[in-house]
């Protein structure tokens, strides 16, 4: 048999198998949908399509995968098949999920394409992405490196966006660094960079966050008044964004002084926020909620209470195209209408109150659900009250305070179980 005549045959096979191959891939809905997102341009239209995406879970969970199959599959002397704008999509949808390792890998391809076309806010868009989903997930040293490198970055043009975001990224470092646990080394830098900053206040409230999260609570409330009083006297900004930031360091000062049990002062900060913002249901909620679990004006605590769920439902129905699912009142608000109830032993309209926000989003939640079990001991429903503590036992991820009140539910499950 002449090998010689066949070897044409067998290549027209193979070459007829490659391009088969090629043609299903290229024909597969997924592949086509991830690269229609090439297409995608503006910040309007990108941000439209990332919604899309992030209602339809399932279907951008199989998005994600066959996209990231598409990059990693990739040889190395080919371009890659998704641009900038496809990734930095791909990279939200994911992080939108909770799938951080996926995001990443988005995040890291919009780096090199950012860096390959030399776009700025391209360069910042995505590292401060990036950044944060290291922070997020608790990859600490991957942010510190991550924000090392974008820090390194040389530019003559102190008004290039790169020379201008550096001081945020130097924050970023900062942060990770304390939750590192090198506390000293965080608050030196920051010292540092407060200096650079003559007059300033923005690093000073980064200071005031680094000595709250290692619960230096007394220095954290004087760094925080220290930094509103600059704020106030700030030129650099307009009112709109001088009262966003001013809002948000008085609401957590008025929670450092809860944690420091300076219940007045606590107080004292949500009243000056309700005198700028009367009808804001946070601020109206947390100062009932203060009232009621420190046993003060029960009855004005409820009606502030009240009038937070209230806001909150005329909130929503401002929101065009809410999900009927999404219609639904805040856990956290019925959790302090319950306990006020509780406060003031009206414990069957406090359980209906409890037992809904336990079945809500955000309900799952420790404080809520030792709220519940109280009101069933209450009752003498001991059964049911062990039954929902023991539940509260096995949430995660827990904040420092929450381990606290962990501590505290297990102390009254052993009593609970002895009588």
């Amino acid at each position: 048999m002449d090998r010689a005549f066949y070897r044409p045959f067998l290549f027209t096979v193979a070459m007829s198998a490659l391009v088969a191959g090629r043609s299903a891939a290229d024909d597969d809905p997924l592949r086509e949908q991830a690269l229609k997102l090439n297409q995608v341009t503006g910040t309007t239209a990108m941000g439209k399509r990332l919604s899309e995406l992030i209602k339809d879970e399932a279907g951008t969970k199989k998005l994600l995968a066959t996209a990231t199959k598409m990059i990693k599959d990739l040889p190395a002397s080919e371009p890659n098949p998704l641009n900038y704008n496809a990734c930095l999509i791909l990279a939200k949808a994911a992080q939108v999920q909770k799938d951080s390792e996926t995001a990443l890998v988005f995040y890291r391809t919009c780096a090199k394409e950012a860096t390959k076309v030399g776009s700025a806010n391209k360069i910042v868009e995505v590292f401060e992405g990036m950044v944060n989903l290291y922070l997020v997930t608790k990859k600490y040293d991957d942010a510190i490196r991550a924000s090392q490198e974008f820090l390194s970055i040389e530019v003559e043009d102190m008004e290039n966006p790169l020379n201008r975001y550096k001081p945020f990224f130097m924050e970023k470092l900062i942060y990770a660094t304390a939750k590192k646990g090198k506390l000293e080394e965080a608050l030196k830098m920051t010292e540092k960079i407060i200096e650079e900053d003559k007059g300033g206040w923005y690093f000073i409230r980064l200071k005031a966050e680094l000595l709250r999260d290692a619960d230096k609570y007394s220095d954290a409330a004087d760094t925080y008044l220290e930094a509103i009083e600059r704020l106030k006297k700030s030129k650099k900004l307009e009112e709109d964004e001088q009262k966003i930031f001013m809002k948000e360091m008085r609401y957590i000062l008025s929670n450092i002084y809860v944690e420091m049990k300076q219940i007045d002062k606590g107080s004292e900060q949500l009243e000056i926020l309700m005198k700028d913002d009367p009808e804001n249901p946070t601020f109206l909620n947390d100062l009932g909620f203060i009232w009621a679990d420190n046993d003060m004006k029960i009855d004005e605590a409820e009606k502030l209470i009240r009038k937070a769920i209230e806001k909150d439902r005329e909130q929503r129905k401002k929101i065009e195209d809410l999900p009927k699912e999404e219609d639904v009142d805040n856990s956290a608000y019925l959790d302090s209408l319950g306990w006020v109830l509780f406060k003031k032993k009206d414990y069957q309209e406090a359980k209906k109150y409890l037992l809904e926000a336990t079945k809500l989003k955000g309900g799952k939640h420790i404080e809520i659900y030792d709220h519940l079990a109280e009101v069933h001991m209450v009752l003498g429903e001991k059964a049911d009250a062990l039954k929902v503590w023991k539940e509260s036992l096995e949430f995660k991820d827990l904040s420092k305070r929450e381990q606290e009140r962990r501590k505290s539910i297990e102390k009254k499950v052993a009593e609970a179980e002895k009588k």
